[in-house]
């Protein structure tokens, strides 16, 4: 399906945490490309996201497993027929890069980022609704004032600590969506299921819709089953309902 929309659903915390830590580094490359004052306000939002939730004690530690676990998978289908040797080699060169730039994360000079009064200060008032306004903080107005070439290499430089995660979060993703080709279903009235392999380690359910279509999907699921319900809603002001119609789409079950 060329143009497709694709909804994704993760089936386990983990790859909840990698789904919207990959979002945020979106948001923050995006916006720090825009030159106005207020494309430096949305990336150093997603900044203060971004330091939230790789703050978590664990999180380091639960991103090397997921890596590992890849390297493990991939490794016994050395012998499997079919395989092709040079690209599964090129995965696992990867995956090493990837383990090694984790381990090497510079925690000294992310958590320099956390403590700096200038950014900390502009988050705790970011916390109060219109809390970052010129009058409240002139320290941010200023800045914002600075030429876009000065406010993005600022913020490439907090940035900087973080670029092992991003890039192991963009591999582990990649290689998820990777492992399975879409395969062509139908939601009777609207509705479909599907029980999973339990011994199978699932990790994302993807649907792909063709671009300007009446319907979308709200899909949940774990790591037994999942269901999908197509809703129609034409007008956000009013609630969505499930579509009546028998509606063809693109299903990818991503298991590695």
């Amino acid at each position: 399906m060329s143009q497709a929309v694709c909804y994704e659903q993760p089936l386990n915390e983990r790859v909840r945490s990698l789904l919207r830590l990959e979002f945020l580094f979106h948001q923050v490359r995006h916006a720090s490309a825009g030159r106005s004052t207020w494309d430096s306000r949305v990336a150093l939002q997603g900044l203060f996201d971004l330091l939230a939730l790789t703050g978590r004690n664990e999180f380091k530690r639960d991103v090397l497993k997921e890596l590992e676990r890849h390297g493990a998978t991939l490794n016994r289908l050395r012998q499997a027929p079919g395989v092709h040797a040079a690209t599964l080699d090129s995965v696992l060169v990867e995956i090493d890069s990837a383990i090694g730039q984790v381990h090497g994360l510079d925690n000294l000079a992310l958590e320099a980022v956390r403590q700096t009064d200038f950014l900390s200060a502009i988050h705790k008032r970011s916390q109060v609704p219109g809390g970052t306004c010129r009058f409240d903080l002139p320290a941010f107005y200023h800045w914002l004032q600075q030429d876009a070439l000065v406010r993005t290499g600022h913020l490439r430089e907090w940035m900087a600590p973080l670029l092992p995660l991003q890039q192991a979060t963009t591999l582990i993703l990649r290689l998820i969506r990777e492992s399975a080709t879409p395969r062509p279903e139908i939601a009777v009235q609207g509705f479909f299921q599907r029980g999973l392999d339990s011994g199978v380690p699932h990790q994302l359910v993807r649907v792909l819709l063709p671009p300007g279509d009446l319907f979308f999907p709200e899909i949940s699921g774990g790591r037994h089953r999942f269901a999908i319900h197509f809703l129609e809603q034409s007008d956000p002001n009013r609630r969505a309902v499930q579509s009546s119609a028998d509606i063809a789409f693109d299903l990818v079950c991503c298991a590695i």
